[in-house]
């Protein structure tokens, strides 16, 4: 079968319809509540001179959504293809113009931070062993 539309390429990038739009919140005891959507695009292909659809499987999860994505907007996104579904941490809704994207903890700013106050606190003990010694 020869592809000839560029509306969905292995490289993760999709345009189509929505269809079956799904949340749900998935629980942690360790860390924040995560949001999770689920739905598929409806691509159209045009292959061997017919029109096919296929339906691709998106993904998008974090701790808030800014944006919203309903039943039959069209919208372009790109992502990575994992097991078959195609995880995307933002996408564009051509219907209302709006950008929908997924906001995550930034791990990464919460280990700097515990990285800074350990290292205040052994100056600040470093610096304490040294006034005490003084007298």
């Amino acid at each position: 079968m020869v592809v000839t539309s560029p509306r969905y390429l292995d490289n993760g990038y999709v345009d189509g319809l929505v269809r079956d739009v799904q949340t749900r919140t998935e629980r942690s005891r360790h860390s924040a509540d995560r949001f999770v959507m689920n739905f598929r695009v409806e691509v159209e292909l045009y292959a061997d001179g017919a029109n096919q659809v296929m339906l691709v499987p998106v993904e998008m999860r974090g701790h808030r959504f800014d944006g919203a994505v309903a039943e039959g907007d069209r919208i372009r996104a790109h992502g990575r293809l994992r097991a078959g579904t195609l995880r995307v941490k933002k996408l564009r809704n051509l219907t209302t113009g709006a950008d929908v994207s997924v906001k995550r903890k930034k791990r990464i700013g919460c280990a700097i931070l515990v990285l800074l106050l350990v290292c205040a606190i052994v100056i600040g003990i470093v610096l304490w062993q040294q006034y005490r010694n003084s007298f």
